[in-house]
């Protein structure tokens, strides 16, 4: 018989009493008493849920230093499905460090892109900022998932309301205009509409090809790349926006777009050969340090909180440099989560949706289709699917 004079006890009873009797007293508003029995259970246990409650205890008792510090421990051990984000953001927002504040209520939108008030929280953060397109994007989206309909949400619809109704209106002028052949009056009416709906595909695309149809470059280069953020598969886009680069000479951005158009004129043999033949050229003008100015674009919208102009210039610098790939993917892949979360959510949840709809639970494949009918567009299949799959139970 082998003895021992030590053994190994097990605290996970005591740990989850504590951990109940804390939860009992932060619901109760005793923060500071909560406070200590977390920060005992960190004797034993390590976990980012327990640095997230001491940095929620800290926050609570509004002494923000060492609850950011709490946060940011969390973090460090899971960085993605983590709402210390949120908290952290509302941290910098206080501070009035906005960059910071949307970079962490970004980083909280991307797992949760349903929770309201983080959407409302980024929404009047980029109108502070004056970032007319990302506060139009977010407030829309603040609309679409609000689940409290009081008079802060009446007032903010109909704002938003006003605005689509602007757009889509100075739209059909401008349509109107151009069938006219008065394209000067269109481009006024567009340049109104892009004013109030610069969230518009079809507002961009039309103001920037009236641009260059102008031969104003720049103005086109503005409207197409919008056009661009909300479409990155748009034939019609990636041509114009190509001819745009052309003309003012910027070689490497005109090599960007031809790459993205490439693989869409496969089966245009003309069209794609035409590409080919000025992609080789270009490429060949090009040397190891022709990323650069790509970088220095991508480093400045990131630090003004354009996700979406700053990830189309870090997918740039993977374009021209393919070895740069590792060195931005983490940072592309978070700025991709940032701009279209429910794309990856509803991929997943239609999925986990349609194991249990198999297995006849269908309370559980329930929850996973309304999540998906939540996110989606009512014309979208995503959306069809899940509805049809719903079963009354």
């Amino acid at each position: 018989m082998v003895s021992s004079d030590y053994y190994i006890q097990d605290n996970s009873n005591l740990e989850d009493k504590t951990l109940d009797a804390a939860k009992k007293m932060y619901q109760d508003g005793k923060f500071a008493e909560a406070l200590k029995l977390y920060q005992g259970m960190l004797n034993t246990s390590i976990s980012y849920k327990l640095y997230y409650e001491i940095g929620r205890c800290y926050y609570k008792l509004n002494d923000y230093l060492p609850s950011e510090e709490y946060f940011k421990k969390s973090i460090s051990l899971e960085g993605f499905k983590n709402p210390s984000f949120l908290y952290l953001g509302n941290i910098y927002y206080k501070r009035s460090n906005l960059k910071n504040a949307i970079e962490n209520w970004a980083s909280y939108y991307a797992y949760k892109p349903d929770d309201a008030a983080v959407c409302l929280n980024l929404a009047t953060s980029y109108f502070t900022k004056g970032m007319r397109f990302q506060t139009i994007f977010y407030y829309t989206k603040y609309l679409k998932y609000a689940r409290e309909k009081g008079d802060s949400y009446k007032t903010i619809k109909a704002s938003i309301d006003k605005c689509n109704e602007i757009g889509t209106e100075f739209l059909q002028k401008a349509r109107n205009a151009v069938s006219a052949n008065n394209k000067k009056t269109a481009i006024e009416y567009l340049a109104f509409a892009a004013e109030n709906l610069p969230t518009s595909f079809d507002i961009n695309l039309l103001l920037g090809n009236l641009y260059l149809e102008e031969n104003d470059y720049m103005h086109s280069l503005i409207y197409l790349k919008q056009a661009l953020c909300l479409d990155k598969h748009s034939l019609d886009v990636l041509q114009k926006l190509a001819s745009v680069y052309l003309n003012i000479g910027d070689y490497t951005a005109a090599y960007c777009v031809m790459r993205r158009l490439l693989p869409l004129v496969l089966h245009n043999q003309p069209e794609y050969l035409k590409t080919a033949k000025m992609i080789k050229r270009l490429d060949e003008s090009f040397d190891e340090y022709s990323y650069q100015g790509h970088k220095e674009w991508a480093m400045r919208y990131d630090n003004e909180n354009n996700y979406h102009m700053a990830l189309l210039e870090y997918e740039n610098c993977v374009i021209i440099k393919e070895s740069l790939k590792d060195t931005f993917k983490e940072r592309i892949e978070r700025l991709k989560s940032f701009i279209a979360p429910e794309e990856r959510i509803i991929k997943i949840c239609l999925e986990k949706g349609g194991e249990f709809y198999n297995n006849k639970d269908f309370k559980t494949s329930n929850k996973y289709f309304s999540k998906v009918m939540l996110m989606s567009d009512k014309n979208t299949a995503e959306y069809k699917l899940a509805k049809s799959r719903f079963t009354d139970v």
